[in-house]
């Protein structure tokens, strides 16, 4: 990931372990907590130091809605710290079955305060299927976002 900070651009690459803290399954429902943890490298300024990523995420969902609330705070060796605030709302066009792609059109917003784009909106589509999520999305800065994960 790259972040466009005031003093110039951060690179992170580094692994990630998620925790499902709390979920609960409803007939029509379903709701998780997670937490997660990560460490890498940075690179920033013509440096390279490590960094650690910490966070907490929040989403509810039916079959047709999907709500989304996350925190997140980055710290690192040669760089400021970072932290951000982003909230997820979507809808699905159509309500999959579990054997089937499920698709959203989501609308993301982020808060940044130590960045130069405080606020940022994204629109994005999300493809799920089984195991493997994908996401593309244009933000209001015409910055694009790619998402690919895989969940073992």
């Amino acid at each position: 990931m790259w972040i466009e900070m005031p003093e110039g651009r951060l690179n992170y690459s580094g692994v990630q372990l998620d925790y499902l803290v709390l979920r609960s399954n409803e007939e029509h429902s379903q709701a998780n907590l997670y937490v997660y943890g990560g460490i890498g490298s940075v690179q920033f300024l013509n440096s390279q130091g490590g960094a650690g990523l910490t966070g907490v995420e929040a989403d509810a969902e039916t079959r047709k809605y999907f709500a989304l609330l996350k925190a997140e705070y980055m710290r690192s060796s040669i760089a400021p710290e970072f932290g951000h605030v982003e909230a997820r709302l979507g809808i699905a066009p159509y309500e999959a079955e579990y054997s089937e792609i499920a698709s959203w059109l989501m609308l993301q917003a982020q808060w940044h305060p130590s960045l130069r784009k405080k606020f940022v909106v994204t629109p994005l589509v999300r493809l799920f299927s089984k195991s493997v999520l994908w996401e593309t999305g244009v933000s209001s800065d015409a910055d694009w976002m790619r998402i690919f994960m895989f969940h073992f």
